[in-house]
Parts: structure tokens; sequence; C-alpha cells
């Protein structure tokens, strides 16, 4: 994903001449492209990244459309004061991009597993939040974040992710995108973990059990919209995400059926809990230790109609 990410902004910059990008000491060859051409629009402002959120603000008012960039759980709790004071507050529009974002970093352990980072960041007002389930959807939503012109949490992988979309889908943000259409039953999901599900369908096909399948890539602005169609529409709802059971995609849509009283489906969550995640290995091995691989997802699903 972080490459879709460099090369996507490296040619919306060519027209967009207000784009500069701050990075937090990483992502040196990454930025290769980006730096010989727009040399003056490229910044690595260290190990600093409370101090980054601050300048990205400073550019903001002065018309520039700044994006910091660096992984998730530096970009996200070691700047949720700047993010709300300096960034959401005065409703700027900067991107905050967190690359390697839930279990991308698994093997470097809890410091580097953004997990709670949706449930951080979502009670903070102005703020988007949008996580792409894969490269072609982040390329689309990539543009429509810098049209929106809103404060914007993006979460994204790191690199290696399997693609759901054959092209580039039309997105929109607060528009969830259907992945599969079914019936009885509907998963509804985010960011790149989606995938699993998408091969755990085509097994469930196979049993005459057919999910509906849905990237609900943007968290915040929520799409209620489709949301109520789904209540209506289905009797079993599984939400899937990357997160801590707490405060993310989980909630949020908790959140929404319970304020609207709706009273006649089924739940399912899929998430990595509310612990942290020791001795995880690899991010694959790490789903199979929570529950979450292709094969176990099928396994859950399958149970759960059954009920």
């Amino acid at each position: 994903m972080r490459n879709a990410f460099v090369e996507e902004i490296t040619k919306i910059s060519k027209k967009n001449k207000k784009i500069v990008i701050l990075v937090g000491d990483i992502g040196y060859k990454l930025y290769d492209d980006f730096k010989i051409a727009y040399p003056k629009r490229f910044y690595n402002c260290g190990v600093a990244e409370a101090n980054m959120t601050t300048v990205a603000a400073g550019l903001a008012l002065k018309g520039f459309k700044p994006i910091t960039y660096t992984i998730a759980t530096f970009n996200v709790y070691k700047t949720v004061e700047q993010i709300k004071v300096d960034v959401a507050y005065p409703n700027l529009p900067v991107i905050i991009v967190g690359v390697g974002a839930g279990l991308s970093y698994s093997g470097l352990g809890s410091t580097h597993h953004a997990t709670e980072d949706i449930g951080v960041l979502r009670s903070i007002p102005n703020l988007n939040i949008v996580v792409p389930a894969d490269p072609s959807e982040l390329r689309s939503l990539l543009k429509e974040i810098i049209k929106s012109k809103k404060p914007t949490y993006l979460r994204i992988g790191k690199r290696g992710e399997k693609y759901i979309y054959k092209n580039i889908p039309n997105t929109k943000i607060g528009k969830a995108n259907y992945l599969v259409r079914g019936k009885k039953i509907c998963i509804i999901g985010c960011g790149n973990i989606l995938v699993n599900a998408f091969y755990a369908i085509k097994k469930l096909n196979k049993k005459n059990i057919f999910p509906s399948l849905v990237s609900m890539h943007t968290i915040k602005p929520l799409d209620t919209k489709l949301l109520k169609k789904i209540f209506k529409s289905y009797t079993h709802i599984v939400v899937l995400e990357e997160h801590s059971e707490i405060g993310g995609l989980a909630g949020a849509v908790s959140e929404f059926y319970t304020d609207n009283n709706y009273k006649n489906n089924n739940f399912l969550k899929m998430n990595i809990g509310n612990k942290f995640v020791l001795k995880t290995g690899h991010q694959n091995h790490a789903f199979q230790k929570l529950n979450l691989n292709e094969k176990q997802i099928m396994n859950r699903i399958e149970r759960f109609i059954k009920k």
C-alpha cells in the first residue's frame, strides 16, 4: 500500500503544487522520485512526530496541503494532542498518513502495533478517518481526501498486500463500496484484512453460503444510509477489522444500531480483541493466532449462520 500511496501522490502533485510531504525519518528510497521532482516540497522532520504535525498545521494555514507520513503508531499515539489542537480544532486540511497500521509490523511487537488508533482518533471532532481495503481503493480515495479539504487520518498497510479490485474503483468519502453482493449475511469491514474475507467467501460459495462483502473504507463519516439498508436486508451481520474490539468500526456500527433502535439482526464481531498481541511473528501468523485468517473466517461465519 505504501508504494501505491507514494506513486499516486507523486502523480497528483504534478498538478497540485500546494501538496507538501513531511516524513518522520522514514521512506528514504520510497520518496526518491518525489524528492527529485519536487525537492522544495519534501521535508524530513526527523524523529519528532509531534513537531511534524504542528509544522503541517502551519503550512495548512498558509494555503498548502500538507501530508504527514510515518509509522501509524508514531503518527497517532505520539501526536494525538497536536492532531486535536493544531489540526482538527481549526479544521485544517492536513492528511495524517499512518503506514503499517494494524498488525503490519507484527514482528516488531506492541510498540509497532497500531491496533487502537481508530479508537483513539474517532472521538476528535472534524477529523475524518479513512481505511482503504487495497492499493486500488487507496489510489481512488486519496484523490477524494485531497478534494475534501478536511483533516483526515489515512490508515494504510505496509507492502505486499493483495488486490481485491481488478480496476481502480470510483469512491467517495463517506460512501462504502460493495465488493461482493450476496444474501442473508453481510460482512462489513475495513482495511487490507478484507482480502481474507474476500477469499473466504469464495470457499463459502461452494457450500451454498453467499455473504455480501462491504468495504466501509470511511469510518468517519460513516455511511449510515447504506447501514440502514444492510440492517433491513440481512439478518446476519459480521463486522471485520484489524483493530481492537473497542472504539473501531464495530463500535461505530454498534452505536448507530442502538441509537436507531434496530432489533432484528444477529451480530458477529471479528477483531483482535482487547489485549496486547504477544509473540506474533509475521502478520499472517498473528492472523492465525487471532482466528482472522481466511480459513478461520470461513469457519466462524459458517458456525454463525447455523446458530
